[in-house]
C-alpha cells in the first residue's frame, strides 16, 4: 500500500512539475509581450512628443509666413498707389507741356508779326527820307525838315519793333525749351510709375505665395498636432495594456511557483512514503 501511495504521489509530483514548467513558460512569454508593449508605448509617446514639437514649429512658421505675406500685400498697395500717382503726375505734366508749346507757338507768331511790322515801318521811313531829299531839291526846306524828322521817328520805331521781335522770339524759344523739359519730366514720372506698378505686382505675388505657404504650414502643423495627440493616446493605451500584461505575467509566474512548490512537496512526500 505504501509503494502504491508513493507512486501516486510521485506521479502527481511529476504532473505538477510539468504544469509548473508550462505555466512558467507562459508567464515568461506574457512578461516578454508585456515588456514589448511597454517599449512600444515609450516609442509611441516619443513619437507623439516629436510630432507635437514639429507641429508647433510648422504652425509658428505658417503664422509668421502669413503675417509677412499680409505685410507685403500692404507694401504692394502703397507702391501701387505711388505708381498710380506718378503716372497721373506724368500725364498732368505732359498736358502742361502741350499748353506751354501752344503758348510758345502763339508768342512766336507775335514775334513774326513784330518783324513784319518793323520791316514795313523801316520801308515807310526810307520812303519819307527819299521824299524829304526831293523836297530839299524842290527848295521846300520846311517840308523837308518835317519829313526828315518823321523818317527818323519811324526808324526809331522800326528799331524798337525789331528789338521787341528779338525778345519775343527768345521768350518763345525759352518757352519751347521749358515745354520740352516739362514733357521729359512727365515721361520720366510715367516711366517711374510703370516701374513701381511692376514692383507692386511682384511684391503682391510674393505676398500671396507666402500667405498660401503659411496656410499650408499651419494646416500641416494642426494635422501633426492631431497625429501627436493620437500617438500619445495610443501610448497611454499601450502603457496600460503593458502594465496589465506585467501584472498578469507576474500572477502566472506566481502560480507557476506555487505549483512548483506543490510538486516539490509531493515529491518529498513520495520519498517519505517509500521510506
Amino acid at each position: 500500500m505504501t509503494q502504491e501511495t508513493s507512486n501516486e504521489l510521485q506521479q502527481a509530483a511529476n504532473e505538477a512539475a510539468q504544469a509548473s514548467d508550462l505555466m512558467a513558460q507562459e508567464g515568461v512569454k506574457e512578461m516578454a509581450d508585456a515588456l514589448d508593449t511597454l517599449d512600444a508605448a515609450v516609442q509611441a509617446d516619443a513619437m507623439g512628443d516629436a510630432l507635437a514639437a514639429q507641429a508647433v514649429s510648422d504652425a509658428t512658421r505658417g503664422v509668421d509666413a502669413m503675417a509677412v505675406g499680409q505685410r507685403l500685400d500692404v507694401i504692394s498697395q502703397v507702391v501701387a498707389e505711388a505708381g498710380i500717382n506718378d503716372i497721373a503726375q506724368g500725364a498732368e505734366l505732359l498736358t502742361h507741356s502741350d499748353d506751354i508749346a501752344v503758348q510758345s507757338a502763339l508768342i512766336a507768331s507775335l514775334a513774326q508779326e513784330d518783324l513784319e511790322m518793323s520791316m514795313k515801318i523801316a520801308a515807310i521811313a526810307g520812303q519819307l527820307e527819299a521824299v524829304g531829299d526831293l523836297a530839299i531839291l524842290m527848295d521846300m526846306p520846311t517840308l523837308a525838315e518835317f519829313l526828315d524828322t518823321k523818317s527818323d521817328e519811324l526808324q526809331d520805331l522800326a528799331v524798337d519793333t525789331l528789338l521787341r521781335f528779338s525778345a519775343t522770339r527768345n521768350l518763345a524759344k525759352m518757352l519751347s525749351q521749358t515745354g520740352e523739359g516739362v514733357a521729359e519730366l512727365g515721361l520720366n514720372e510715367m516711366a517711374e510709375g510703370v516701374v513701381r506698378m511692376g514692383v507692386a505686382e511682384s511684391v503682391a505675388e510674393r505676398g500671396e505665395e507666402l500667405v498660401d505657404a503659411g496656410a499650408q504650414l499651419t494646416a500641416q502643423g494642426l494635422a501633426e498636432a492631431a497625429a501627436a495627440e493620437g500617438f500619445r493616446e495610443a501610448a497611454a493605451d499601450l502603457a496600460s495594456e503593458g502594465v496589465m500584461g506585467v501584472a498578469e505575467a507576474g500572477e502566472t509566474l506566481g502560480q507557476a511557483g506555487a505549483v512548483a512548490d506543490l510538486a516539490d512537496a509531493l515529491h518529498q512526500a513520495s520519498k517519505e512514503e517509500e521510506s
